[in-house]
């Protein structure tokens, strides 16, 4: 019987591209005895304003985590498309342009052509959790790193709990941390919006195609409750009076790649220097 010869083709990671799906098992092995390290992307499909692709979160901790396992030679996980939300306060629902007793979850606002696929609290964390298990426990990787894309409150706490969790017990320092993907400390210390100049340049710079200014009018101001788009300070409930997007984190007047592809150049170096003194990136 011939033996098949299949055509070989340029893989991915000759370009750089660590995704665990498209590794041999023998390269999986290969860096995690390098250095035990594998990145886990997560974020959910969420509404990101017309202009901007659903999965923006998860696309920007997938172009992060990228960035991350090539610059330390490590695996990064298939990114999970999966966070959670809870319903809005009164004081930011006020802030938003909406009545103080809506009932509003996350970004899905009664606008919106279609919702978010947010996950119950409990489901994200169990579901996370597990999957920490399996890194750990059946894939014997020593350290992860989560790049969390989506900043609600309670996804933040869950992951912080999970890190405690795995961390309490462990005799050789920190098991788990989670990092945001692309804002360096100068930028997360001031507001951050949502679907604004700062994702949408961010976006731009790393997966261009899922970048459409066309979407959004060409004039006029923006209605945090009609487009979904909010920005930093109106999130700190500091709105403008009439509830619309301040003109300096407006996308369709602010939006810059290379700015953009700046903050994720930054950040990364950050994250790289604070994994090296949790000593993550060693054997």
């Amino acid at each position: 019987m011939k033996k098949v010869m299949l055509p070989k083709a340029r893989r991915p990671i000759e370009d750089g591209d660590w995704n665990m799906a498209y590794l041999f098992p023998h390269e999986v092995v290969d860096a995690r005895e390098r250095n035990g390290l594998v990145i886990l992307p997560i974020a959910p499909v969420e509404w990101h304003g017309p202009h901007l692709a659903m999965g923006c979160d998860n696309l920007l901790a997938h172009a992060f985590a990228r960035i991350l396992a090539r610059e330390l030679q490590c695996p990064y996980y298939p990114p999970l498309f999966i966070g959670t939300e809870r319903e809005r306060k009164p004081d930011m629902l006020e802030s938003l342009g909406f009545s103080r007793d809506r009932f509003i979850e996350g970004m899905d606002f009664p606008k919106h052509s279609i919702a978010s696929a947010y996950f119950r609290e409990e489901v994200f964390a169990q579901v996370v959790r597990d999957l920490l298990n399996i890194l750990f426990e059946r894939m014997y990787f020593r350290r992860v790193v989560v790049v969390n894309g989506h900043g609600a409150d309670n996804q933040r706490s869950v992951l912080d709990r999970l890190c405690t969790e795995f961390n309490a017990h462990s005799t050789s320092g920190k098991r788990v941390l989670w990092v945001y993907p692309g804002f360096p400390h100068s930028l997360v210390a001031g507001s951050i919006g949502h679907a604004a100049s700062e994702e949408t340049s961010m976006l731009a710079a790393t997966w261009p195609a899922c970048v459409d200014l066309e979407r959004l009018p060409e004039q006029g101001k923006l209605k945090s409750v009609d487009f979904g788009i909010v920005d930093g300070e109106t999130f700190d409930c500091v709105p403008t009076p009439d509830h619309t997007l301040r003109e300096q984190q407006d996308p369709r007047y602010q939006s810059d790649p290379a700015w953009g592809k700046e903050q994720i150049d930054q950040a990364a170096r950050e994250v790289i220097a604070e994994l090296k003194r949790e000593r993550f990136t060693g054997p």
